[in-house]
């Protein structure tokens, strides 16, 4: 039993997949991975991505019950955020947020803007950390994150870059995900993974608190 808390299947909301049927077909071969949780986390304030939180709530509202009756996989909504100090909102999984941030230049603001996200009682998961090279190239920032109890989440495709290797072998990854947008998108995730890695994804139940 795995979860994948970072994926972009519910269709045409963002960048992820287009149509029902393609999330439906995704989350077949979640299910033959024993994958039976999954977390759409549509983009919320991206600068390339045009998105309406009203329309992401009202679509999982028409598909939820189409998807679970054609899928034994469990569904949940979430966003994630393009962490901005004038962000507009967001979509929380329970207490956690999930956010992104520019892959460059390093933004002033994300300290800051991090823990006025705790102060108002979230849970912080960076997402897909091995892209930021602000980050990757000053271990301060990565020492103080982790002293902040910031959560890391590292993509299956990030595993083999440079980034990835170092925080998987400095034991700095909370979650692994698939970031999956789904194959009309991108190339196909190895699902494969969770099994693999299962030292660390078969943790995310008990951090998440479900």
């Amino acid at each position: 039993m795995y979860i994948d808390i970072h994926c972009h299947l519910l269709p045409d909301v963002d960048d992820g997949v287009e149509s029902l049927e393609e999330t439906i077909n995704e989350l077949k071969r979640y299910e033959e991975n024993n994958i039976d949780h999954v977390i759409f986390t549509p983009h919320i304030n991206n600068p390339s991505v045009n998105t309406s939180i009203d329309k992401i709530k009202k679509t999982y509202n028409e598909v939820k019950e189409t998807i679970e009756n054609s899928v034994n996989v469990k569904t949940y909504l979430a966003s994630e955020l393009y962490l901005t100090p004038k962000y507009k909102g967001f979509i929380p999984f329970n207490s956690f947020v999930l956010v992104e941030f520019p892959t460059q230049p390093f933004p002033t603001y994300a300290l800051d803007s991090i823990f006025n996200l705790q102060l108002d009682g979230y849970d912080v998961i960076l997402v897909h950390v091995e892209r930021y090279k602000w980050l990757y190239e000053n271990r301060d920032i990565i020492q103080r994150l982790k002293e902040m109890g910031v959560f890391f989440q590292v993509n299956f495709e990030g595993i083999k870059t440079e980034e990835g290797k170092y925080y998987l072998d400095n034991h700095l990854v909370d979650f692994l995900a698939t970031d999956n947008h789904g194959i009309s998108n991108r190339k196909s995730v190895d699902l494969s993974l969770f099994e693999k890695y299962s030292y660390i994804t078969s943790k995310a139940f008990d951090l998440l608190r479900i």
